[in-house]
């Protein structure tokens, strides 16, 4: 577990996603009241209490617990924490938070989505009490000392996905919203998963994002990134590549699922932290194929 200070009032927890450094956080946003952006999966939750602990934050102190959408290393932990922060309410989308009060059916998707390699890696997700859940996508969060989090719907990745601009400092905790980019694996490219991934709404998202002022991104994987606009250009061109690949396999009628990710995201077979690439890579193939042939049909 690191701690990551990334403004005076905003701190991410490193909490080891995924068994490494460098992959997952949860942000810690401190005003009069204190939220949680982020749960990661349930084996993330220790070294999240750890963080919260090493910063003298009581657990009863914090108010609330925010995730951009339900994919578990997003939202995962929300009912672990739940359970040790006891006057924490969960904010997540309506369409999905269901899933927080009955995982039977998302447990199966992930597992399905990312692949029997990472799928390990998940945990589980303890089911939160239907009261402890609050709707995302219309909130205004005034934590006091003028931290405020506003909701920002951010479709694409996934259809519940909701970024939150920090409006103190500009910046904005965005998830899955545009790229993931972690510098430790010297990765950066947008997670297109299926079974719900949507290419129009995501360049839709990417568009709008544009038009917004934001002062940096939070990533959830990984860390402050200062060029929004680099970043947004980077996720155009890599959803083109990856389309066009897709395009390219279907219309010849040989789709190599894993050739295809190598293709668009290189990486080192005998590299152990190639997981993430691999699977990633692999699961977002998946998602774009899903897509288009959806589209084809129509």
């Amino acid at each position: 577990m690191e701690l990551i200070k990334i403004d005076d009032h905003i701190t991410a927890i490193d909490h080891d996603l995924i068994a490494r450094p460098g992959i997952g956080a949860t942000y810690v946003v401190q005003g009069d009241d204190i939220a949680l952006i982020e749960t990661g999966t349930s084996y993330t939750v220790q070294k999240t209490l750890a963080g919260l602990e090493y910063l003298g934050i009581r657990r009863e102190a914090v108010g609330h617990i925010l995730c951009t959408h339900v994919h578990m290393d997003h939202a995962g932990g929300a009912g672990y924490l739940a359970a040790v922060l006891p006057n924490a309410s969960v904010y997540i989308h309506r369409m999905t938070g269901q899933h927080l009060v009955d995982p039977s059916r998302l447990l199966p998707s992930v597992r399905r989505a990312v692949g029997e390699d990472a799928w390990p890696y998940h945990g589980d997700i303890k089911p939160i009490d239907a009261d402890r859940l609050k709707p995302a996508e219309d909130l205004r969060l005034d934590l006091g000392n003028d931290v405020i989090l506003q909701a920002v719907p951010t479709p694409g990745h996934s259809a519940d996905h909701i970024a939150y601009h920090e409006l103190k400092s500009g910046g904005m905790f965005i998830g899955d919203g545009a790229s993931v980019s972690m510098s430790r694996l010297d990765l950066t490219f947008p997670v297109a998963p299926p079974p719900g991934y949507d290419l129009a709404q995501h360049k839709a998202t990417v568009q709008m994002l544009r038009g917004l002022d934001i002062s940096r991104f939070y990533i959830t994987h990984f860390g402050a990134y200062n060029d929004v606009p680099g970043l947004l250009n980077l996720t155009d061109e890599k959803l083109d590549e990856l389309h066009g690949m897709v395009q390219k396999a279907l219309a010849a009628e040989s789709v190599d699922v894993a050739g295809i990710a190598r293709r668009w995201l290189p990486y080192n077979p005998t590299d152990p932290d190639s997981l993430i690439a691999r699977s990633w890579g692999e699961m977002s193939v998946n998602g774009m194929l899903r897509y288009e042939r959806k589209r084809m049909e129509k």
